[in-house]
């Protein structure tokens, strides 16, 4: 069946009443892409301390690299749908919806919940690390609801209400707060980059490789730590979803997209070099979250409260970038009947706050009563990987059906190619990583099983809005013809 299109011009735009304020620039987007190296800060220390910093600084380099293909190939989605919040998992819905109507919801849900669960990650390793710097000698605890709560709990619970916070008040306090962190942020990404030209503490010698360190095949230890690096890297998208928010939709968005991508291979490619040559693979090992402190006092000397610092600053920016995007993806779901209806609600300043305070209640409900996030990574990790999947087979479809012809931006036909080879590869980096999660220890298959499981809830939610709420009848193809815009170059 193919694809039905509704291309109108930009006299005749076909927009919700409601929405979001044009508040931002291509230079803003660009600044929100600064949360995603604090997923590096997180993850790259467990890579190096298992396979060692030449197997890091590879996958961590390639994964960025097809981050930043996906989000040249996204800035033409974004010229196709300048009009529509929800960021790739909604153009996602658009590709499918005349083939499939479920890959829309699966490809929304999965995505939603990656970036909504992270929030309870993100601020425990903010309580953890504020309680190791500065509390360590804290032992308290509270009950709560039968669990005991500790002090980084709280101290979590209280980051988690900090960003929500940012958020509801309007995109541009949340802006302030994310160039506040950015600037902080900036400081060991800068510094990590030069050690290797600058720094008389590096040394070449600590780069060392260990691609079957544990045991396994080189294979399962390439396809299960490449999941962690594509997982890490692949939210540098998110400056897609609000692309109804800047000044100038179509252009901003394009500008974001590929400086972002280009950012991030230097970011991923650079940072691994730097600190896997300031300490040794054992020492990352034993501390592949903090050893950051570490290597940053081994460069200046001292520092490592200020180098806490900085970290906490990025994970706090990521939580306030997570927020905004986990609110805007369920907007954009709702709006366009993925979910609930009672989601695409806008509050007084302009942003998702009823969406975004679902987020919050998740991460909390997440911080009090799961005693271990494992599962929730894993569950991230299939969703998110998944709606890309998704996002860029619906390229392929759009493409064809000839969707939207007027937009701004048109990448060469080659780019169908590229979008359906990115597919096929992180379709096997998936199904070969998460079968192999045990050689990560990030989990196996209960936690698959959990993951799908979640992906399997979208289409529940799907069938309540469409029978329930809109009285209709369930099909498996939306008659409905691609809600794009074409804008004039």
């Amino acid at each position: 069946m193919a694809i039905q299109t509704n291309t109108v011009e930009p006299t005749e735009p076909n927009v919700p009443s409601q929405e979001m304020t044009k508040s931002l620039y291509w230079w803003d987007g660009f600044a929100i892409s600064l949360s995603i190296p604090a997923a590096l800060f997180i993850g790259i220390g467990y890579t190096i301390g298992m396979l060692g910093a030449i197997p890091a600084i590879i996958l961590s380099a390639v994964a960025a690299v097809f981050a930043a293909l996906q989000n040249n190939i996204y800035s033409e989605l974004t010229s196709m749908f300048p009009h529509r919040s929800g960021g790739i998992a909604v153009y996602a819905n658009e590709g499918w919806k005349n083939k499939n109507v479920f890959a829309g919801p699966i490809a929304a849900f999965g995505y939603w919940f990656a970036w909504a669960s992270s929030l309870a990650i993100y601020s425990l390793q903010i309580g953890s690390l504020i309680k190791a710097q500065w509390l360590a000698g804290s032992t308290w605890s509270i009950s709560l609801l039968g669990r005991d709560l500790a002090l980084e709990h709280l101290l979590a619970i209280a980051v988690l209400v900090l960003a929500w916070t940012f958020n509801v008040l309007g995109m541009r306090v949340a802006m302030a707060a994310i160039y506040a962190t950015g600037v902080l942020v900036a400081v060991p990404i800068i510094a990590f980059i030069v050690a290797p030209f600058f720094g008389g503490a590096w040394d070449s010698s600590l780069l060392a490789a260990d691609w079957s360190a544990g045991g396994f095949p080189v294979w399962q230890a390439v396809c299960a730590w490449g999941l962690i690096q594509i997982w890490s890297v692949y939210g540098i998208e998110a400056v897609a979803t609000f692309t109804p928010e800047y000044k100038d939709p179509a252009r901003d968005s394009r500008r974001a997209l590929r400086l972002a991508g280009v950012f991030c291979i230097v970011v991923y490619a650079l940072v691994p070099l730097g600190v896997g040559g300031l300490l040794g693979k054992e020492e990352i090992a034993n501390n592949p979250v903090t050893f950051y402190v570490t290597a940053f006092e081994k460069m200046f000397g001292a520092g490592g409260a200020f180098m806490t610092v900085c970290i906490i600053a990025g994970l706090i920016l990521l939580m306030v970038m997570t927020t905004a995007d986990g609110g805007r993806v369920l907007h954009g779901c709702a709006s366009s009947g993925l979910t609930i209806k009672q989601l695409s609600a806008l509050n007084r300043f302009g942003v998702p706050g009823r969406a975004m305070t679902m987020d919050l209640l998740l991460n909390v409900v997440l911080l009090v009563f799961i005693g271990s996030t494992l599962a929730v990574v894993v569950a991230g990790m299939i969703g998110i990987i998944v709606c890309h999947i998704l996002t860029l087979v619906a390229y392929v479809f759009l493409r064809r059906a000839h969707v939207a012809p007027h937009r701004i931006t048109r990448l060469h036909p080659s780019a169908v190619w590229l979008a359906a080879a990115l597919a096929g590869i992180n379709t096997v980096v998936l199904v070969l990583g998460a079968i192999n999660a045990n050689v990560t220890g990030y989990g196996g298959s209960r936690e698959i099983i959990l993951g799908l499981a979640v992906l399997s809830l979208s289409v529940v939610l799907y069938a309540y809005r469409q029978v329930v709420q809109e009285k209709k009848p369930l099909r498996l193809r939306n008659p409905e013809p691609v809600d794009a815009i074409g804008e004039l170059s």
